[in-house]
């Protein structure tokens, strides 16, 4: 019977799983993608995948229907990709006079 040593005291990473699963897996620095410079491991929305971009629309639409000062969003993703990356707001100038008022 051989002997367990489990990693007492010391933390579980990505790395660690990774690294179980496959033993021959060796970690050459961040694991980035080429394109956008996301993590590899990172598992975000698709603006390719269609449940994805329910859920980004649906986000866009309680968004402009909750907050009156928003012009537009730009949902903004990797052009290569399709990895979602942020949303872009575009909101009205607060600075618009409404009346005028006289002293």
């Amino acid at each position: 019977m051989t002997k367990f040593n489990p990693p007492i005291n010391k933390p579980l990473d990505r790395d660690y799983f990774k690294k179980k699963d496959n033993p021959k897996y060796n970690k050459k620095g961040p694991q980035l993608t080429e394109c956008c410079d996301q993590d590899i491991d990172y598992d975000c929305m698709n603006v390719n995948d269609l449940e994805d971009w329910e859920l980004i629309e649906d986000y866009i639409e309680r968004h402009l229907i909750e907050y009156s000062s928003t012009k537009s969003i730009t949902p903004v993703s990797c052009v290569e990709c399709g990895r979602f990356l942020e949303y872009v707001s575009t909101i009205y100038d607060g600075r618009q006079k409404y009346g005028k008022t006289s002293l």
